[in-house]
C-alpha cells in the first residue's frame, strides 16, 4: 500500500468514526429524556467492545490470517478503515433496542457480534469468501453492514418485546421522543460521515475518478431518500431526516457501478419504503422498533444490495459486471446468519441472565438506576 492511499483510508476512517456521534444523536432524539443518558453510554460502551474485539479476533477472521490480532504496520490503515465499518454494523441494533435493554447483555451480545458475527460476513463478501467468489457486489455495505446491523436489531427487538405501555389493546401507541432537533442534526453527521464510508471504499487511491462518480452517486441517492420519505411522510422532519439515511444506505452496494440517475432512483425508492415499512411493523407486526432501524438498514440495504444488480446494467447506463442472482443469494445468506446470530445470542441471553430492565426501573427510566440526569433543569421542574 503506498503511502497516499494509507492516508486516503485513514481519512475515511476518521469520518466513519464520527457517524458515530451521528447515530448517537439520531438514536437520543427519539427517545425519551429518562433513557438518553444510557443510550449515550451504550453507544461508547459497544464502541468500546468492538475496537477490542475486532483487534484481537475479529480482523484475522475476516480475512483469514493465521494468527490472533491484526498483521504487520503496513496493514494498519486497512484495519482503521474496517474497523470502523465493524464499529457501524453493530452500533445500529441499539436504536431498536432502546429504552428497555440492560447495559451488560446488550455488551455481551456486542462483544460476540463483533468479534465472531460481523466477521463471518465480512469475510463472505470482502476478505475472499462465498459471496466474492460468485460475484456478490457489495462496494460499501449495503448489505454487510447495514442488512446485517439491521436485521439483527429487528431480530432482538422482537426477542425483548416492546416497551411497556407502546401497545394498548393492539393498538400502537406513538412514543415521542423527547428531541427531534437532535435526530435530525445526527442524520446530518451521518450524511457527512457517509462520504468517508462510500468514498473510501475505493481499493486505492488511484481509482480517484471512481471515487467521483461514487461521490456524485451518493449524493443524489440521499437527495431521492429525503425527497420519498417528505411524499410519503407529507412532510414530518423526523421521517424525512431517517429518509436521508435510507437512500445512503441503499446507494453503498452499488455506489461505484450506477449512473448517477441511477442512484437518484435508488434513494427516492428507499424514502418512500421508508414509512411504509415502519408503520407496518409498527402497527401490523407489533415490533418495536424504536429509531426505525429495520426500514432504514435492514430494508433499504436489501433493496439497494438488488438495485446494484438492476441500476447497474449498461442499458441503465451503468458500468455492468454485477449478477443480479449473485446479488439475491448474498443478501439471502447475509439476512440468514444475520438472523439466526440474533436468535441465538438474544434469545440464550434471554433465558440465562436476561436481556430486559425491571419494569420498575423501565418506568422510572434507565437513566435513574445509575443517577444520571443529562438535564438537570428538567429535573428540577
Amino acid at each position: 500500500m503506498d503511502g497516499l492511499t494509507a492516508f486516503f483510508f485513514i481519512w475515511a476512517a476518521v469520518l466513519i468514526f464520527f457517524m458515530k456521534a451521528g447515530f448517537a444523536m439520531l438514536e437520543i432524539g427519539q427517545i425519551r429524556v429518562k433513557n438518553a443518558g444510557t443510550q449515550l453510554t451504550m453507544k461508547f460502551l459497544d464502541l468500546a467492545a468492538v475496537i477490542l474485539m475486532y483487534y484481537f479476533i475479529g480482523y484475522s477472521i475476516a480475512y483469514a490470517l493465521p494468527h490472533i490480532g491484526i498483521a504487520p504496520e503496513e496493514d494498519y490503515a486497512h484495519f482503521m478503515k474496517m474497523l470502523m465499518f465493524a464499529v457501524a454494523a453493530v452500533t445500529i441494533m441499539s436504536g431498536a433496542l432502546a429504552e428497555r435493554v440492560k447495559i451488560v447483555p446488550y455488551m455481551i451480545a456486542a462483544m460476540i457480534i463483533g468479534g465472531f458475527g460481523y466477521p463471518i460476513v465480512e469475510h463472505l463478501a470482502w476478505g475472499g469468501g462465498f459471496l466474492a467468489n460468485i460475484g456478490f457486489h457489495d462496494f460499501a455495505g449495503s448489505a454487510v453492514v447495514h442488512t446485517f446491523g439491521g436485521i439483527i436489531g429487528f431480530t432482538a427487538a422482537y426477542i425483548i418485546g416492546a416497551r411497556i405501555g407502546k401497545y394498548r389493546n393492539g393498538t400502537s401507541v406513538p412514543i415521542a421522543g423527547h428531541n427531534v432537533p437532535f435526530a435530525v442534526l445526527g442524520a446530518w453527521i451521518l450524511a457527512i460521515g457517509w462520504f468517508g464510508f462510500n468514498i473510501g471504499s475505493i481499493s486505492s487511491f488511484n481509482d480517484w475518478k471512481i471515487g467521483l462518480s461514487v461521490a456524485v452517486a451518493t449524493t443524489l441517492a440521499m437527495a431521492g431518500g429525503i425527497i420519498g420519505a417528505a411524499i410519503m411522510s407529507k412532510g414530518d422532519p423526523l421521517f424525512i431526516a431517517n429518509g436521508a439515511a435510507a437512500g445512503l444506505v441503499a446507494i453503498c452496494a452499488g455506489a461505484d457501478v450506477v449512473h448517477p440517475v441511477g442512484g437518484l432512483i435508488i434513494g427516492l425508492i428507499a424514502g418512500i419504503l421508508l414509512p411504509v415499512v415502519y408503520k407496518f411493523i409498527d402497527s401490523k407486526l407489533k415490533i418495536d422498533d424504536v429509531c426505525a432501524v429495520t426500514p432504514v438498514h435492514a430494508v433499504s440495504g436489501i433493496w439497494g444490495t438488488l438495485a446494484a444488480g438492476i441500476f447497474g446494467l449498461k442499458i441503465f447506463g451503468g458500468a455492468g459486471g454485477v449478477n443480479i442472482l449473485s446479488q439475491f443469494i448474498g443478501i439471502f445468506i447475509i439476512i440468514a446468519i444475520a438472523g439466526i446470530l440474533a436468535l441465538l445470542v438474544f434469545g440464550i441471553l434471554k433465558f440465562t441472565i436476561g436481556i430486559r430492565e425491571k419494569a420498575e426501573v423501565e418506568r422510572k427510566g434507565l437513566d435513574s438506576q445509575f443517577g444520571i440526569e443529562i438535564y438537570p433543569e428538567h429535573a428540577m421542574k
